[in-house]
This record gives structure tokens, C-alpha cells and sequence, in this order.
């Protein structure tokens, strides 16, 4: 009985045997790729070389873009419904690109709201200098993972083992790319170099011109070398300034060359079985033949009296193409000054109550200041004249003192987690410099090879600029203390200098929605005004706005494009917390509600929540009317669906659930594949899930976890502060062919929003025979950027198959990676479980 029941199965156990080793053999392909070779490319729209990678050429009867059809379309594995995550910026992407982490740094500029430290992600000129004198060793947005302690993709390599051009997320320079190029950018015949310099030398591609010099000789004669990365912005360029085929078919007909070179290269070096060569961009771009992008002035309008009589301050130069001083690029904060400001009129270089980020042009965000700094601010003026009755002289420092009353108990939380934090910030940066001071001033050879040096300076760097935040931080929280000193009893305004209790540049905390709804602008022409109690009328002393209604209210009368709506705001984004819509939902929802503001009876609510394996999960919820009380308390609403509401899901025809089942799919929770595959070829595409990235926080650190110091603790939690203190006030998005780029108002096209055209990023790569990559495979399901470094991870055998990184990566610090694994690439590996980043 027993003997033919193992007889009975052992079909099944060969069979089984069979399926194992098959598995084992896709894994053993899937693991083959011990050399990369990874093409950035800044802005390239997937949609758009597909349309070019099919269209022949006349002349060849091959494709107009004969290399990447041929490396990718024919011989590797492409995505072409691959998108960005957050907004389509190049700073918040890359972040994601070279890291695998949700999103971090959140805008090519950020502001910090106690500081004004301007985190500039794109200002490469002062990298360079500071570079040659040797006080920094990384762009910016690298130090800051840094301090996160988030590695880059080249990390995952030895510095002697990789080589990494020009970029926004960059460790280290090498000066002989810049020497070379500028060599070899001079023709050798003088009559030659007459004509180049009478039409222009190009001094734009000076680097890049040496990068793909520099990749190409070294395949072959440094074998050694497991990690080549090269970046080019160039397709970007072309197309914000122009919106025409010609131009931007030029700049891929130079990209596709550009891979010929380096695909050749690939194919003559030893290493070639088992390279793997990967092009990816960070984002699309919304250009039409048929329209030119119109620009809105938001700095105009935030510093007209109708928006607030703001003093604002912006990290590009307005009307960049008209100042002689734009071209001067180590100006840390442009400040324009409202001629219409009302309490703070000549006070622009003290008291800015605006930071406006119009970096990526379809999408601007907002920090102003606390609206009841503001109060406090015009009270203080107030008393600290000679006109006030005494019964509003009294009620004007009651209600003085009842906002500090407000406020104590958080502000002197603030200071208190502050002080600890900034104690253990001093410590740290002590302890670095004791460090740096027992490191050898000369370097040998083989250190030097191995970037011991670059590791000094990037320790000098960080010590560096933890001394100037400590500073900068210690002289708000200064200010803080001080306001929280004043005494009600014997209070005597004119005694108080303002700027040592309020603190010049500082924004305070961020505005609630009902500070937002009810903004404090300035005193009412009246004047002060006490209620039938003599208490201080807080509602008629002050003029306020509504940040809300003003943006989408505003209209051009004279739009010469019937194609383009005469409104330039689609709609506003903000966060709400759980527990002001409901206590009791915390545990159901996540941290923060997304609100969509697009109107009065047009708003929606975007609620995140995760499921029992950790993964995100979304649910869509149309409303109108939504307030909050100065309480806190938020109401609304409910709505059925219907057209117009933000992200117009519910009217696409391009939304993959049918008609008559649509409204009650769209207000039901999903997943997040579930909304990837119903949302992803809609006009907005996965909004749903770009809105909660780049709104809400993903910690990258356990700060409860045990095994690690007091002031490894502190530490973490300050630089989680730091990066809250960037988030700001309002996300306001464009609506479709409009920007807020007051530089110049890119006529040719933009991005920044959550457009499907400007999300719909590029993926595709090829490789040799043991990389295991498909040859001639074409990914339909759609995927985001948050796959990218795990699936690269993946093919390289370095994460297993829950997306942990295994031997040396652990080791460096790399966490779990939440994307899936883009499993149809990686040879048949099962897709990664999501993982919750902790």
C-alpha cells in the first residue's frame, strides 16, 4: 500500500524537481548582471521615443532612431508604462531613481521655515567652486541622504570600482573631465577654431562630450570598473524652450547616437556577456505643436494687496532673461519687495512672509508665514504706539498673551525636543572634527584610489554644515524663548524690540486650513476693534484671506488660446491630520488626509491606509464645503461622483473600469497596483498615489529602536524635523499648457504636474546573454520609479526576494526596498512582498 503510494507520487516529485530547477535557472539568469551601465536622461517622455522608435526613415527604410530600436526594442526589455512616483521634478525623482526610498527631498528648491536655508538641488556652479576649494565633496541633495543615511546606487560600489558623471544627486568630481573637455571642445585647425568662435563654442556640453569619452575608452581598458552612470539634460532643455518636432527629434536622434557609441563599446569590452545597459529618465513633459505654454505670475499676485501685500522670496531670479544679475548664481535668496504691504511696508530684507518655489512650472508650493505670527507681529506694532485707548490698549494685550497662551504649550515642546536635539547636534560635530583631526593631511596612492580623501572632505563637509545649522537654529529658538518669556504683568510693548521675540526670516510653524481659510494679512483699515465685552475683536481687527478661494478664483480676461482654460490653477493640495476629521479614524487611515481644493463644490479627500501585509492601499472621495474651526475640527461634505472634481477620474475615458460599475469602484478602497492598472493612461494618471508621496512622510528611521545611543536618537529625530521644515503651506498645480515659471515662462512646454505626459518617464535595457534580461519584451503593466533600483538590485543578485539587501549592501546601510521588482525584467523572479519602510 505504502509502495505504491510513493510509486503514485513520484510523478509529482520529479515534476516538482523539474519546476524547482527551472525556477533555479531563471534566478541564476536574473542574477547575472555584474556589470552596469546606466544612460540618465533628464525629462525624456517614454510615449515619445516609442513614436519616434517606430517611425522609419525614408532615406534608410530603419527606424529614425536606429540604435534604440535596435538595442531595445529588438534585443532588450522596455517599460513603456513607467512613471514618476511624486511630481514630475527632477530632484524629488532622481531621489527616488538613486535611492529605491520614497521621496525625501521634495522640490528642486526647499525652504527650510525657521531658518531660511535654501536647499538648492540644482545650482551646480557653486558645487564646483566650493569643490576646487575643497569644502564640499557632494551636490547638495546627496548630503542630505547623507544625513538620512541614505545611500545612492553608486554606493552599492566600491569608489575605485565605479564612475559617475555630472548630476544633480553627485559624490565627488573629477576635474581631469572638466580639463579634458575643455581641451578637446577646440577644433585643432586655427581656421577651424575662427568659425567656432564666431558662432558659439558649446560650452553646455563641455562635460558631457568628456563623459561619453571617458565611458567608452574605459569599458574596454578598465575592466575593473562595475558601475558607469551618464547624464544628460539636454532633451529637457530643448524642450521647454521649444514646442516644435524638429527640435526635440534632434536631441533623441543625438541621444540615440549617444547609445550607439556607448552600445559598441559594450559589445568590444571583455565584460560584455555580462553588462547590462539601462536608459531611464525621471520624468515626461506636457508639449504641444499646437500651444504655447502660458505663464501665471504668482509672485505679482502674492505681493499685490489682493494676495496678502507679501514680501516674497524665491531662489530664481525673476524675468531671468532681462537682469544682468541673473547670471550671477551664488545669490543665495532673490527678495522681492510689495510696494501694497501693509504692517511690513520697507521691511522685505527683515521680515519676507512668503517662500515661493516655482521650480518645475506646472506645480509651485508655498510657505507663508504663520498667520498668528502675524497677529502677534501687527498687536506688538499696535501697542507700541501712542494711539490706543486705554480699554483697547488692555484688550489688545490680553489678546496678545491669549495667542502665546495658544501656542505655549507647543512652542515649549519645540524648544524643549529642540534644545536636546541641537545639544546632541553640537556633540556630534565635535566628535567629527576630533576625527577629522586625526586624519592624515597626505593621502598614498592606493588611498587615493580608493577615495579616502573624498571621505575626509565629505566628513569636513558635514561637520561643517551641522556648525551652521546648529547656529542658525539656536538664534530662532532664541526668539521663541524669548517671546515665551514676556510677562503679562507689567507689560510695556514699547519696552520690547520685535525682532528679539519675533525672528527676522522666520516663517514659524505651518498654517493650519483654518489659518489658510482665514489668513491674518494685516490690521483692518479701522483699526483695532473691541467687542460689547471689551475683549479685542479678533475677527474685525484684521484683514484676512482665503489662500483657497483666491488661487482658483483667479482668471486672464484676454487667453488667445481657445485650447487653454483662462484659469491658471487646476486646483490646491494640502494635508489634513487624521484625528481633525475623525479621532477614531487614525487607525483605519494613515497619518495624513490629501485635500483637493478645486472649488467651492468641486474638492475631494485622497486617504491612505495599510493593508494586514503592508501594503498601500487608496480610496477616492469626492466632498464640497470643507472648513476647519479654530479648534481644529474639520467638516464637509460628501458628494457623488460626478464631472469636474480634481483629477477628473470619474469622466476619462481612458479610466480602466467601465462606466456603469465606476462610481462605486472609485469609492471603494484598493490597492495600489489595483489604481496603477485603472488610473495609469488617464489624463492624471496615478495622482492618487503621487499626491500621498509627495505630501505626505515616509520616516526613514526606527527612532524607538533599541541597540543605538541618546544621541543617535536625537539625531535622527532632528533630521526628521529638518525635513518637515521644508514641507510647505500649499501645493498649487497648474492646469494643462499653463506654469509659474516667472524666470521666463517656458514657451515650449513643462513639467512638475501629475499629467500623465509629464509622469510617463522612460525605462528600457538590454544586456548580454548572461545579464538574463528578455530580449525584444515590451512590459505592459505599469510600474513607478520606486522599482527601478530594486529591480537593478534584483538582476545583480545583491536583494533577495522580499527586497532586503543582502552581505556587503546590508553592511553599507541600505534599507529594505519598498517598490516592487519589476518581475518580467528580472527572468520570472516572483514580485517582491511591499515591505513597510521603516
Amino acid at each position: 500500500m505504502s509502495s505504491g503510494g510513493q510509486d503514485a507520487r513520484a510523478p509529482i516529485r520529479i515534476l516538482i524537481a523539474i519546476v524547482i530547477a527551472a525556477v533555479c535557472c531563471l534566478a541564476t539568469q536574473a542574477q547575472g548582471v555584474k556589470r552596469l551601465v546606466i544612460i540618465k536622461i533628464d525629462g525624456l517622455p517614454g510615449y515619445y521615443v516609442d513614436r519616434f522608435a517606430s517611425k522609419r526613415d525614408p532615406a534608410t527604410g530603419k527606424s529614425v532612431l536606429p540604435w534604440i530600436s535596435d538595442v531595445f526594442y529588438k534585443n532588450g526589455t522596455r517599460v513603456p508604462n513607467f512613471y514618476t512616483r511624486g511630481t514630475s521634478l527632477s530632484g524629488p525623482s532622481w531621489g527616488v531613481l538613486d535611492t529605491g526610498q520614497h521621496t525625501q527631498i521634495k522640490g528642486n528648491v526647499e525652504y527650510d521655515r525657521y531658518t531660511l536655508h535654501a536647499y538648492d538641488y540644482l545650482n551646480f556652479l557653486p558645487y564646483y567652486v566650493n569643490f576646487a576649494r575643497q569644502k564640499r565633496e557632494d551636490m547638495p541633495a546627496a548630503e542630505v541622504l547623507d544625513q538620512l543615511r541614505v545611500p545612492l546606487l553608486c554606493d552599492a560600489f566600491p569608489f575605485e570600482r565605479r564612475y559617475t558623471s555630472q548630476q544633480l544627486f553627485q559624490r565627488s568630481y573629477d576635474w581631469a573631465v572638466l580639463a579634458s573637455g575643455f581641451v578637446k571642445m577646440y577644433p585643432g585647425d586655427p581656421r577651424d577654431f575662427l568659425d567656432e568662435w564666431t558662432i558659439g563654442l558649446d560650452y553646455r556640453k563641455l562635460t558631457i562630450n568628456q563623459t561619453v569619452r571617458d565611458i567608452t575608452g574605459k569599458l574596454a581598458k578598465r575592466p575593473d570598473i562595475d558601475y558607469f552612470d551618464y547624464y544628460d539634460s539636454s532633451f529637457d532643455h530643448a524642450s521647454h524652450h521649444n514646442n516644435d518636432t524638429p527640435t526635440r527629434l534632434a536631441a533623441l536622434k543625438d541621444l540615440d547616437r549617444l547609445i550607439g557609441r556607448i552600445w559598441v563599446a559594450i559589445e568590444e569590452s571583455p565584460r560584455f556577456e555580462e553588462t547590462a545597459l539601462i536608459l531611464v529618465s525621471d520624468h515626461g513633459f506636457n508639449s504641444d505643436e499646437k500651444v504655447y505654454s502660458q505663464g501665471f505670475n504668482l509672485v505679482k499676485l502674492l505681493a499685490s494687496a489682493t494676495g496678502g501685500g507679501h514680501h516674497v522670496i524665491t531662489k530664481r531670479r525673476l524675468m531671468l532673461d532681462y537682469s544682468i544679475k541673473g547670471a550671477y548664481p551664488f545669490v543665495p535668496l532673490i527678495r522681492t519687495a510689495s510696494d501694497e504691504a501693509s504692517y511690513l511696508k520697507g521691511q522685505s530684507s527683515s521680515y519676507p512672509t512668503a517662500l515661493l518655489d516655482f521650480d518645475g512650472n506646472e506645480r509651485s508650493t508655498i510657505h507663508l508665514r504663520n498667520s498668528d505670527l502675524n497677529m502677534l507681529h501687527i498687536l506688538l506694532q499696535q501697542l507700541q504706539k501712542e494711539k490706543l485707548a486705554s480699554d483697547a490698549r488692555t484688550a489688545t494685550i490680553d489678546a496678545f498673551f491669549g495667542i502665546i497662551d495658544d501656542h505655549r504649550n507647543d512652542w515649549q515642546k519645540t524648544l524643549d525636543d529642540m534644545r536636546e536635539e541641537l545639544d546632541a547636534l553640537h556633540r556630534l560635530t565635535a566628535e567629527q572634527k576630533k576625527t577629522l583631526d586625526a586624519q592624515p593631511k597626505k593621502f598614498t596612492p592606493e588611498q587615493l584610489i580608493q577615495g579616502a580623501d573624498s571621505e575626509v572632505r565629505r566628513l569636513a563637509a558635514q561637520a561643517e554644515i551641522g556648525a551652521g545649522a546648529e547656529a542658525e537654529y539656536r538664534k530662532y529658538t532664541a526668539t521663541l524663548t524669548a517671546l515665551l518669556g514676556l510677562q503679562r504683568n507689567g507689560f510695556d510693548a514699547r519696552k520690547i524690540r520685535i525682532e528679539g521675540v519675533i525672528a527676522p526670516g522666520a516663517m514659524g510653524d505651518a498654517n493650519s486650513v483654518h489659518q489658510l481659510q482665514n489668513y491674518v494679512t494685516g490690521p483692518a483699515p479701522s483699526g483695532l476693534v473691541t467687542d460689547a465685552d471689551k475683549h479685542l475683536d479678533l475677527e474685525k481687527s484684521f484683514t484676512r484671506t482665503n489662500y483657497f478661494d483666491l488661487l482658483l478664483s483667479k482668471k486672464v480676461m484676454n487667453n488667445v488660446q481657445p485650447g487653454v482654460s483662462s484659469r491658471p490653477v487646476d486646483f490646491v493640495a494640502v494635508t489634513l491630520p487624521v484625528s481633525a476629521i475623525s479621532p477614531d479614524a487614525s487607525d483605519q487611515i494613515g497619518e495624513n488626509v490629501v485635500w483637493l481644493y478645486g472649488g467651492a463644490e468641486r474638492q475631494a479627500l485622497i486617504l491612505s491606509r495599510l493593508d494586514e501585509v503592508g501594503g498601500q492601499n487608496y480610496r477616492y472621495m469626492p466632498i464640497s464645503g470643507l472648513t476647519q474651526d479654530n479648534k481644529g475640527k474639520v467638516t464637509f461634505q460628501t458628494r457623488p461622483l460626478a464631472d469636474g472634481f480634481p483629477l477628473k477620474y470619474f469622466e476619462d475615458k481612458d479610466f480602466g473600469v467601465p462606466m456603469p460599475d465606476r462610481a462605486s469602484w472609485l469609492s471603494e478602497w484598493h490597492t495600489e497596483i489595483e489604481w496603477m492598472n485603472a488610473a495609469h493612461k488617464t489624463v492624471y494618471s496615478n495622482a492618487i498615489i503621487g499626491l500621498i508621496e509627495q505630501l505626505g512622510r515616509k520616516s526613514v528611521f526606527d527612532l524607538g529602536g533599541s541597540g543605538i545611543s541618546p544621541d543617535e536618537k536625537l539625531i535622527r529625530r532632528f533630521r526628521e524635523r529638518q525635513r518637515m521644515l521644508t514641507d510647505p503651506d500649499l501645493l498649487i498645480l497648474a492646469n494643462d499648457h499653463w506654469n509659474f515659471d516667472v524666470r521666463g515662462f517656458n514657451p515650449g512646454g513643462n513639467h512638475g504636474s501629475f499629467f500623465r505626459v509629464s509622469t510617463n518617464a522612460t525605462l528600457m535595457m538590454a544586456g548580454g546573454a548572461k545579464t538574463g534580461i528578455p530580449r525584444s519584451l515590451t512590459v505592459d503593466r505599469p510600474y513607478d520609479n520606486l522599482s527601478f533600483m530594486p529591480t537593478v538590485l534584483r538582476l545583480m543578485g545583491k536583494i533577495d526576494g522580499k527586497n532586503r539587501p543582502v552581505g556587503e549592501l546590508r553592511q553599507l546601510g541600505f534599507r529594505n526596498f519598498p517598490g516592487a521588482v519589476i518581475r518580467e525584467a528580472t527572468g520570472g523572479i516572483a514580485e517582491s512582498i511591499p515591505i513597510r519602510n521603516k
